[in-house]
């Protein structure tokens, strides 16, 4: 493989991506009238990289960090991991299993205590 191309498919590279859009993300939020959306995504992106979580790679998708085993998991590399973190009105997270969305294992203000759920509920993929 190309070293340069390689060098972007990297995990990190992934995580330095979602830590920039993720403060361009808050910033548009702070003091916004026009989104729902708070602005608490940078601290949960620092939280989940620099948590075991960090070794995989991180993506949004409607309000929500999610991870997957490969960068490109909608085609085929890669699988999505069964937990989600999501942003809720009023400055909050939600950790719920991506294939129930409803199956709600945590509701917190704190970062760092969603992420520890996450890290809980996916005890199987970090022990591999």
């Amino acid at each position: 493989m190309d070293p340069e191309r390689e060098s972007r498919d990297s995990v990190e590279a992934e995580w330095d991506f979602q830590a920039s859009a993720a403060t361009q993300w808050d910033e548009r939020s702070r003091g916004s009238a026009t989104t729902w959306v708070p602005p608490i995504m940078g601290a949960l992106v620092d939280a989940a990289r620099n948590s075991t979580l960090g070794r995989f790679y991180p993506f949004t998708s409607h309000a929500r960090l999610c991870f997957s085993t490969g960068r490109r998991h909608w085609l085929g590399e890669g699988n999505v991991l069964p937990v989600c973190i999501a942003l809720l009105p009023g400055g909050s997270y939600s950790v719920a299993q991506k294939h129930d969305p409803t199956e709600i294992l945590l509701e917190s203000t704190s970062a760092e205590e969603s992420v520890a759920t996450a890290i809980t509920a996916l005890q199987e993929y970090l022990q591999a």
